[in-house]
This record gives structure tokens, C-alpha cells and sequence, in this order.
């Protein structure tokens, strides 16, 4: 007979008596034998931070080298974007097409090649509302990442997003998900309508649930694990709020607790 994951109590799961009871509630696949033990192991678990992934060994070149390398603009075009760039406080990309030195398309694709990803020079919006729709609008919207494909045997899922791409809310829609992100980047005026267009599957909750901590958080992955006996949860840190998904056989909740530390985007699944 396995005794409850949670370490702080390894009470023997009773097989021989109600069904229910002795059933338990599971975890993460792991077996706790009371709503307590399941709100003590969230709230550890939610304490818990993956070791951030590695810095790349090579800094990626900067948009104006790429721009340079690709003959798009010249020296004096750069100086000038540079120089005027003080006053209007525009990124590279867009001071450059402000003082039209450089077609939006080159810029794009500079801006894929500092990034070693993808690009899409015309996109058809109409993807994402056939596409996956499984993650909460808040979710999608707060990452900057929008789904429109998903590849079944690879466990990926493509997104579109705005320049530069931001490695840190790929890394949690990862750990949210399960599925690995293949980004590509699309023009902002284009990306800005694909998150307009983005929305949740028919009874999947529209919003993220915005909890007042880490405790209230514990509480309500106890409350729905005891509703639905077995769930998953996976936890992300990302722009000062910390991420939660709990996926059960009848609901699937998107957390959203404040006061994660801004700017860094650390991820686990929780664990006993």
C-alpha cells in the first residue's frame, strides 16, 4: 500500500476501505490522501524554481550590423537613426522606417535573423480563429504569443509574435503547456490583429483568475483537485506575476498571482 506524497504526513492509503476515500486525490500523478495534504504539496511546490535556461554563449548581432549585413541601410542611414533615435525614443527598427531608410520587410527579417527564427512577411489572421484555442485570452495577451497550428507528433505549437522575440514568455508558455513554442515574427500591425482575433475554445474559462497569493493559489488547486480526484499543475514566473495552469478531467484553471520578481521568467511543473 503507498503511503501520501506529502512528506509531512506518509499516512498508508487504505485499500480496503470506502472507495472514495481510499481512492485519494492525485497530484502530478502522485497520490495525497486529503485535501490538506494536496494544499500543503501546492503550496511547496509553488515554491519550488527551475534553474533559469542558460544564457547563449554568443550575444546575437545587433538589429543595425544585420541591417548593415544585408546592404538594407548604409553607415550614414544607421548614424542618422541613431542620432534622431535620442529625440523620438523609437526602437532601431522603427526610427530607421520612420526616417523611411528601410521597408518593414527588412527589418523583419533582420529582426528573425537576430533571433534564429521564422517570419512571415503576409500573414493570414484567419489561422489563429481555426487554430488552437486552448490557453486563456489573458494568457495569450500578457505572453505576446498567439497560437494559429499545432503539430501533433512534435508536440509544437507555431505562434506569431511582434519583434524582438521574447525568449522569456516562449520559455513559459512551454512550462504552462507542455508544448514547445515555433515562433515566428510578423509585422506589429499584424501581430496586434491576430491577438484581436484570438479566442479561448467554447467552455475553457475567457479570463485568468487573479488571486490575492501563493496561499490562495495552493487553496484553489486543493479545492479542484478534491472536485475532480486527479489534476496537473505547471507554474511559470513571468513580468512580476507568477503563472499557474491546473488541468483536471472536467475544468482547466489559468492562475494569475501577483508579486513575482520583474523581469526574470522561471518555470516548474509542481512536485511533492
Amino acid at each position: 500500500m503507498p503511503r501520501c506524497a506529502e512528506v509531512s504526513c506518509g499516512r498508508w492509503r487504505p485499500e480496503r476501505l470506502a472507495p472514495r476515500w481510499a481512492s485519494g486525490i492525485r497530484l502530478n500523478g502522485h497520490w495525497y490522501c486529503s485535501r490538506v495534504c494536496v494544499q500543503t504539496a501546492a503550496r511547496a511546490g509553488l515554491d519550488v524554481q527551475a534553474v533559469p535556461a542558460a544564457p547563449a554563449a554568443l550575444r546575437p548581432l545587433r538589429l543595425g550590423v544585420l541591417l548593415r549585413h544585408q546592404q538594407a541601410i548604409t553607415d550614414a542611414d544607421l548614424n542618422a537613426a541613431l542620432e534622431s533615435q535620442r529625440v523620438s525614443g523609437l526602437r532601431l527598427g522603427a526610427e530607421l522606417q520612420r526616417l523611411q531608410r528601410v521597408r518593414p520587410e527588412q527589418v523583419l527579417r533582420a529582426l528573425a535573423a537576430q533571433s534564429n527564427v521564422s517570419y512571415f512577411a503576409s500573414f493570414d489572421v484567419a489561422k489563429v480563429t481555426a487554430g488552437p484555442s486552448w490557453l486563456a485570452a489573458d494568457t495569450v495577451r500578457a505572453l505576446g504569443l498567439v497560437p494559429f497550428e499545432i503539430d501533433e507528433a512534435g508536440r509544437r505549437v507555431r505562434v506569431v509574435c511582434a519583434g524582438p522575440v521574447p525568449r522569456a514568455a516562449v520559455r513559459a508558455m512551454h512550462q504552462l503547456t507542455g508544448w514547445t513554442p515555433e515562433v515566428y515574427l510578423v509585422h506589429d500591425d499584424v501581430w496586434q490583429r491576430a491577438l484581436e482575433a484570438y479566442r479561448p475554445k467554447s467552455g475553457a474559462r475567457a479570463d485568468v483568475v487573479t488571486l490575492g497569493g501563493i496561499d490562495a493559489a495552493a487553496s484553489f488547486v486543493a479545492d479542484t483537485a478534491s472536485t475532480d480526484r486527479a489534476v496537473t499543475m505547471h507554474h511559470a514566473q513571468w513580468d512580476r506575476f507568477t503563472w499557474i495552469r491546473v488541468e483536471g478531467s472536467r475544468q482547466v484553471s489559468n492562475l494569475l498571482v501577483p508579486g513575482a520578481v520583474e523581469g526574470t521568467c522561471q518555470a516548474a511543473p509542481t512536485v511533492h
